[in-house]
């Protein structure tokens, strides 16, 4: 889910900055849009660390006396 919201937020900045035109007067688009980018590839980023370090953690699991896993 963490690299979809990121790969979102790309596409949406690079649309505010690449694709729009238009000015609005109180907001700078263009600004916005490399906020939205940055933003995107920093949880992209993020989220690959955290799955790289949660595979590393080594996984247990207990088994009772019925074969069932605790």
């Amino acid at each position: 889910m963490g690299i979809g919201l990121g790969i979102f937020l790309i596409v949406i900045g690079a649309v505010l900055k690449f694709g729009i035109t238009a000015d609005v007067a109180a907001l700078d688009l263009d600004a916005i849009g490399v906020i939205f980018m940055v933003a995107g590839a920093a949880v992209v980023i993020l989220t690959i660390f955290m799955m790289i370090l949660r595979r590393e953690q080594p996984h247990h699991e207990r088994v009772d006396s019925d074969g069932d896993v605790v």
